[in-house]
């Protein structure tokens, strides 16, 4: 009803030609069986002219030893099993949207769907008794990566987060990431304007500061955690980077 609703459709004229219509491909599964018979039955030859050409799998799912395990278990690990199996595309969509932004269930569905009002304190349950306060100061502008500093209070602690406005298109060359497992590689730690303090050829030492970095007026040194010589200048003298952008190498005892 939604879809056609949203297409504008006659109802006549899509139950007598149905083909001409793109419906949803849950629709087409619901009427080929996916979810069972409906009682009754759908009506013919609205039903055929539905399936007509169209592709539909129905059948057994062979279950791995671990999904059985976890189905005769009560929790989340069967409601994750259970929406992988029935659902699979939403459920993969779901996943990774949580893996990227966390458990946002917890966030109350306005403050979710039209975000947070500036000078309003948000609450967000965390757990029963124990309230998240949350609230937006301001928005800053956006930089030439599209980066802009949103300045947000945590309990009453004012705290800058760092969001990539999408509806900015950017045209900037991609930047090389530090290896975290290469101890003398140096990364930004966050997002800021970083100013070098070494040159190539420079020898430093364990915990000597390479650089400093700054964001919305607040600056802090960044330092090596080995001693060595500095083998290359991964960006130019003072330049905006991300978290994690490779700043120095140093190479040697």
């Amino acid at each position: 009803a939604l879809a056609l609703a949203a297409a504008d459709a006659d109802p006549d004229e899509f139950e007598r030609n149905p083909g001409a219509f793109d419906i949803p491909d849950s629709v087409v599964g619901f009427m080929a069986g996916e979810l069972g018979d409906l009682p009754g039955g759908w009506p013919e030859p609205f039903r055929t002219k539905v399936l007509e050409g169209r592709t539909v799998k129905i059948g057994l799912v062979d279950l791995s030893d671990e999904d059985r395990t976890a189905l005769t278990i009560e929790g989340e690990a069967r409601q994750r099993v259970l929406n992988r199996l029935l659902f699979p595309a939403p459920t993969e969509a779901f996943e990774r949207h949580r893996e990227t932004f966390g458990d946002l269930s917890v966030v109350n569905t306005p403050d979710y769907l039209y975000g947070l009002k500036p000078g309003t304190e948000h609450a967000v349950a965390m757990a029963p008794g124990v309230d998240l306060l949350v609230g937006l100061e301001a928005i800053g502008a956006a930089d030439e990566k599209g980066i802009r500093t949103v300045m947000t209070t945590i309990n009453g602690q004012l705290r800058p987060v760092f969001v990539r406005d999408t509806s900015i298109a950017v045209d900037s060359a991609t930047v090389e990431k530090a290896d975290a497992g290469v101890p003398g590689q140096v990364a930004a730690p966050f997002s800021g304007a970083v100013t070098l303090q070494v040159a190539q050829g420079d020898r430093v030492s364990a915990g000597q500061a390479v650089a400093t970095i700054e964001a919305m007026k607040m600056e802090a040194a960044i330092t090596s955690s080995v001693a060595g010589t500095v083998s290359r200048l991964a960006i130019s003298r003072t330049q905006q980077v991300d978290a994690g952008d490779l700043l120095v190498v140093i190479e040697g005892a």
